[in-house]
């Protein structure tokens, strides 16, 4: 019997690629991809700085951002180009024709305030009925509070959903909780194994 009703995605990493754009401010800097994508992710995940918490606006990340990199003149320009600079990872999104009407999909996320409105070509809320983010529950993965938010608003159990995701403690934080996971990896095998997961509990 297929316990799995759920199919609870990430975003970043998983439905799309969002390092080239980083990719492309470093080089711009002339700085490290890694000592760049270090202070990027700082910025984001810091509770003390709350962007990916709700706290600000994207305008207001890349100010602080720019400024803390001593390139302050270039927010306005990054801030426009960051979104469009995203890329679909396309085996994700042949798997979500699959699945819609067969599963209920959803989303959870950590993510700037209206980040995922704002990338059109997602289409996202095509595909999810439901998207939990970290900008307006203000709770960050891999706490375990924005996965029971998940399954409070879904009324489902942990055993009842698969999570996709690309961080490995996330996948740990689901997994901890009960939930099926699947470590996103290379695109292509990693929706084969989603399908196996999947196509086996039918």
């Amino acid at each position: 019997m297929n316990q799995i009703k759920a199919v609870v995605f990430d975003v970043g990493g998983v439905l799309c690629e969002w390092q080239s754009i980083c990719r492309e401010f470093a080089g711009e800097l002339g700085m490290d991809y890694k000592k760049f994508l270090e202070i990027f992710l700082k910025f984001s995940f810091d509770p003390a700085i709350g962007s990916d918490l709700g706290y600000m606006t994207m305008a207001e990340f890349f100010q602080k951002l720019t400024a803390a990199l001593g390139v302050l003149e270039k927010s306005q320009d990054w801030r426009k180009r960051f979104v469009p600079g995203f890329k679909r990872i396309e085996p994700t999104f042949t798997l979500l024709e699959e699945l819609k009407g067969k599963y209920r999909l959803a989303l959870l996320t950590n993510a700037k305030t209206g980040l995922w409105d704002e990338w059109q070509e997602g289409r996202l809320r095509e595909y999810f009925k439901l998207i939990v983010d970290s900008s307006e529950v203000h709770v960050l993965k891999p706490d375990e509070r924005i996965f029971k938010i998940l399954l409070e608003r879904m009324a489902l159990k942990p055993e009842e959903c698969l999570f996709i995701d690309d961080e490995v403690k996330n996948i740990d934080a689901a997994k901890a909780l009960g939930f099926k996971t699947v470590h996103f990896k290379e695109p292509e095998n990693s929706v084969k194994l989603i399908r196996k997961i999947l196509y086996e509990t039918i």
